[in-house]
């Protein structure tokens, strides 16, 4: 089986709030629930949650990065999903909408810090 990972992943638990549309048919009709980070990346994360979504919903997401003390918030689009056995959580890969460069520039900073120093080519 190959692994096809763009970016490098990070073992991290970090607080996550999920929203996402109650009723797309009004404006502002949004759900929040808790959930949490597995592992994150550049481009995304895998998150457990007790709700679980179709496979190209787009979420809005904002994580509390405990390592630097940063929240950030961004878009993603669910990649995967899978039920965790015996218990009522989902978990879920989620490839983040980056469409604002200070939410990619305030990961690189967290994941690779400034002891392990920003990459300055991204393969």
């Amino acid at each position: 089986m190959e692994i096809r990972r763009r970016d490098k992943r990070f073992k991290e638990k970090n607080e996550v709030i999920i929203q996402y549309a109650a009723d797309r048919r009004k404006i502002n009709s949004y759900i929040e629930i808790n959930a949490t980070t597995f592992d994150l990346s550049i481009s995304g994360a895998r998150i457990l949650s007790k709700k679980s979504f179709s496979v190209d919903t787009v979420l809005r997401i904002q994580i509390d990065l405990k390592k630097s003390n940063q929240v950030i918030k961004v878009d993603g689009k669910v990649k995967w999903v899978k039920r965790m056995s015996d218990e009522d959580f989902y978990e879920m890969g989620v490839e983040f909408q980056h469409d604002i460069s200070k939410t990619v520039l305030s990961l690189l900073r967290h994941l690779y810090g400034e002891s392990r120093g920003i990459p300055s080519t991204v393969s």
